[in-house]
């Protein structure tokens, strides 16, 4: 066997997902991985915690995170956790996201969820505030379950982040004008700060003009694309393009935790080839 087993995209507690980084480190050691990358959304808060666990598993973590731009989320794969100068730039990300999430908030409230900003940021101290952590707190707060209880009894979770926060959604879409990074200033900071950039599960975003979209893309500066072998033949045009222009082609599962429908990877589509994993650890093989 040429190459080791990656899953390059991974979620925490620290923004979405619903395990700490050690777990997801243990868990992806159990299922086979030699390369694993926690890639929260726009916060690297949880890299120092996965890489005590990471020494303990022998399983080479690579610092990572995934950054929210205005039409794409793109990943920051092997940039330097103590770059000051994109640590300050995730900050200003995380900021525009809490921004959007005051605004869902108060949607929620119009339409007469009992939730409020202070209760969110009181249930997630430390994360990077997205809808989802809305979400969690609706199911954790007790006036909120209240309210469930009351209004949406016949509803499984999954059915009520689908009534409220997914895109047709009470608070799914944000009317006007957000503040957002873009796309080229995001891959600027990553190369900056050592790292590659690589353009995360392209096929949910990109639907139509897509090898003159991905021109556009080649000529920011994007060194890769993402294929998620979850996704099966959704990949292939992304897959072709990539191997056509020489561009680094990464491996991830985009898991959040058991509850979702994303499981971790293990050893099927995601083995890195020598090149990959050069770049990626500065190690030859």
């Amino acid at each position: 066997m040429t190459g080791q087993f990656v899953d390059l995209h991974n979620h925490t507690v620290y923004s979405d997902g619903v395990d700490n980084p050690s777990g997801i480190v243990r868990n992806a050691k159990m299922k086979g991985i030699d390369i694993l990358a926690i890639t929260d959304h726009d916060t690297m808060a949880g890299y120092e915690e996965a890489k005590k666990e990471a020494e303990i598993w022998n399983i080479k973590l690579i610092p990572g995170v995934e950054i929210s731009t205005k039409i794409y989320h793109i990943l920051g794969l092997n940039v330097n956790p103590k770059d000051n100068e994109f640590q300050n730039f995730l900050v200003r990300v995380q900021e525009y996201q809490k921004e959007i999430c005051r605004r869902r908030i108060k949607i929620l409230q119009d339409y007469g969820v009992p939730i409020s900003m202070e209760k969110l940021q009181n249930a997630f101290p430390k994360s990077r505030l997205g809808k989802y952590n809305i979400f969690m707190t609706m199911l954790r707060d007790p006036e909120c379950n209240f309210y469930i209880e009351e209004k949406h009894s016949d509803l499984s979770p999954d059915e009520l982040f689908t009534f409220y926060l997914r895109n047709k959604g009470v608070a799914g879409k944000i009317s006007g004008e957000n503040r957002y990074v873009s796309s080229k200033e995001t891959i600027d900071a990553i190369h900056k700060a050592g790292g590659i950039a690589i353009i995360a599960h392209p096929f949910k975003e990109i639907k139509e003009n897509i090898r003159e979209t991905l021109d556009e893309l080649v000529n920011e500066g994007i060194d890769g694309i993402e294929v998620q072998p979850f996704y099966g033949d959704k990949n292939n045009e992304f897959r072709k393009y990539a191997e056509e222009k020489g561009l680094v082609i990464t491996y991830g599962s985009d898991f959040h935790g058991a509850s979702f429908y994303r499981p971790m990877m293990g050893r099927n589509g995601n083995l890195a080839g020598e090149k990959l994993v050069e770049r990626l650890t500065g190690e030859k093989q």
